[in-house]
């Protein structure tokens, strides 16, 4: 269980250290194939490493926007991962109910994942 916790360590690293990033990689990065590092993965965070990769960049969006409001969300798109601007309109509205215009009129972005990083 040691072991797995230094992998899934290293794992959270490069998750934290880059935007762009794909499950085969972080599988590379803890040493494991693809299923095995799915399950320990899913074992030690609850969730599938694609779904938290998709939670990780709507809170390096709204760490972003939580900086600058006013920064253009193409840009906010790009730097936090997102295929596209379309792409990060629709997870920002899976996951808050809002696009990120209707979100920045009803409220403060708000992120403290990144605030220690």
């Amino acid at each position: 269980p040691e072991y797995n916790l230094k992998r899934m360590s290293a794992v959270f690293h490069e998750i934290n250290l880059r935007s762009q990033i794909n499950i085969s990689h972080l599988s590379e990065t803890a040493c494991l194939s693809s299923k095995q590092f799915g399950r320990i993965f899913a074992d030690y965070v609850g969730t599938t490493p694609k779904e938290f990769i998709r939670i990780i960049r709507m809170q390096r969006a709204l760490s972003m926007l939580q900086q600058d409001a006013t920064i253009p969300f193409v840009q906010v798109a790009y730097e936090c991962g997102f295929s596209d601007q379309s792409h990060m309109i629709k997870e920002f509205k899976l996951f808050s109910g809002y696009t990120p215009a209707e979100y920045l009129s009803v409220c403060a972005p708000y992120s403290d994942y990144f605030s220690e990083l």
